[in-house]
């Protein structure tokens, strides 16, 4: 591998030629943004399939991205959590909404237990 290649950073782009040949970030500020967002997607790809899985809870397709759906029987309409709006929310918020679902998803699966639904 030739010295002069060009080498770019994962999180922002920019060229690290000039960094040690196993460089993958320009610093630590980008290593770190990389790796946040890295578990960020991790955390929306786990709430996505935990929506597949619950009753009343879709995943929508639009043309550019996504959105989060929960029919909300208490107010009669439905919750939507877009994918920029998820996107924006802290590791530690996306955290507490999945466990909310998981803890959602768990009382479904003992309500089928206890009332022998499929």
């Amino acid at each position: 591998m030739s010295n002069n290649s060009e080498h770019c950073c994962l999180s922002c782009g920019i060229d690290i030629s000039d960094k040690r040949i196993d460089a993958k970030y320009c610093s630590d500020r980008c290593r770190m943004r990389y790796r946040r967002t890295q578990e960020k997607k991790k955390l929306i790809e786990e709430l996505v399939n935990l929506f597949r899985k619950i009753p009343n809870h879709s995943v929508q397709f639009t043309n550019q991205a996504f959105y989060l759906q929960e029919w909300n029987a208490i107010k009669r309409k439905p919750q939507k959590w877009y994918h920029s709006d998820l996107k924006s929310m802290s590791i530690q918020q996306l955290e507490d909404l999945i466990k909310g679902k998981e803890w959602q998803l768990a009382g479904e699966n003992l309500a089928n237990l206890l009332f022998n639904r499929t």
